[in-house]
C-alpha cells in the first residue's frame, strides 16, 4: 500500500479530530512511500525502534510517539539515535496517543473491557469505559486483571467486599479517581498511580487498581496490529518491548 493510503485510513479510522491531545496524532516520521510490513507497539523508545529495524517493517505505530507539547527543540541524545535509525532505514512513525486509548474497537480501554467479559459498556470521560459484571469477590477481581494484564496490582481496597462494577482508564489515569466515585462505580482501574490515590480512594471507600501504565496500553496497539492485518492484508505484528512501569 501506499504511505498516504494507510495514513488517510487511519486517521479516520481512530477519529484523530476529535480529540486534543498532548502531542501531534498520525505521521510523526515519514519514511517509504509503500509498505508492505508493519508493527505497532506501545513506544517510540529506542529499544523499540531497534526491534523495528531488525525486524525489517517499512512502518511503526505507536501510541506514545517522539514529540510532546512542552519537550526542548533540539534534537539530540536519544531522540538523535532514533531519528537517525527511523530516517536511514526509511521507516515511517506514526503516532496515536488518546485515540488509542478511547477507541470503540481497538483502544486501550473498550477491548480490555470486553475481553474482560463487561456488560453495559458506557464511555467514562471520552478515552475511558466503564461497565458491569456479575457480582465477583473484590481479590477475585484483582486476580483475573493481574492474569489479564500480566501484570502485578498495585490496590487501595476500600469498597464493598463484592463488586459488580467498574471504571477503567489506562495509562496515568489515576487522577480521575474522584470522577470515578462521583459516578458511583465500584472500582477504579488505571494504570499507573501516586500517593494522593491511597488517601482518595479510602476516603471515598473505594477500591482503586493499579495494573502498570505499560501494561495497561499494551491492549490497544495488539488490537490495532490485527485490524491493520485484516484491513490491508499486509504482515502486522505487535512488538511486545519489556516494560513494568
Amino acid at each position: 500500500m501506499k504511505l498516504q493510503e494507510l495514513l488517510t485510513h487511519l486517521n479516520d479510522y481512530l477519529n484523530i479530530s476529535d480529540f486534543e491531545d498532548y502531542g501531534p496524532n498520525g505521521l510523526q516520521i515519514e519514511g517509504k512511500s509503500e509498505v508492505i510490513t508493519l508493527a505497532t507497539a506501545v513506544s517510540a523508545s529506542l529499544a523499540t525502534i531497534e526491534a523495528a529495524v531488525k525486524t525489517g517493517v517499512d512502518a511503526l505505530i505507536v501510541h506514545h510517539g517522539l514529540f510532546w507539547k512542552g519537550d526542548p527543540y533540539p534534537i539530540e541524545g536519544t531522540k538523535r539515535q532514533k531519528l537517525r535509525l527511523l530516517l536511514e532505514n526509511e521507516i515511517s512513525l506514526l503516532a496515536y496517543h488518546l485515540p488509542l486509548d478511547g477507541h470503540p474497537e481497538v483502544g486501550n480501554n473498550w477491548v480490555a473491557a470486553k475481553e474482560l467479559g463487561w456488560k453495559e459498556l458506557e464511555s467514562f470521560d471520552q478515552i475511558g469505559v466503564k461497565g458491569k459484571f456479575a457480582p465477583i469477590d473484590v481479590e477475585v477481581l484483582v486476580a483475573e486483571l493481574e492474569a489479564y494484564y500480566s501484570h502485578g496490582a498495585t490496590v487501595a481496597l476500600s469498597g464493598r467486599k463484592k463488586v459488580s462494577t467498574a471504571a477503567l482508564l489506562s495509562g496515568g489515569g489515576y487522577k480521575w479517581l474522584p470522577k470515578a466515585a462521583k459516578e458511583q462505580v465500584d472500582c477504579f482501574i488505571t494504570g499507573s498511580f501516586d500517593e494522593p490515590a491511597w488517601a482518595r480512594a479510602h476516603e471515598e471507600k473505594m477500591h482503586f487498581m493499579a495494573l502498570g501504565h505499560s501494561a495497561t496500553e499494551r491492549i490497544g496497539p495488539r488490537a490495532l496490529a490485527s485490524h491493520i492485518a485484516n484491513h490491508f492484508e499486509v504482515p502486522c505484528e505487535f512488538l511486545d518491548i519489556p516494560n513494568p512501569f
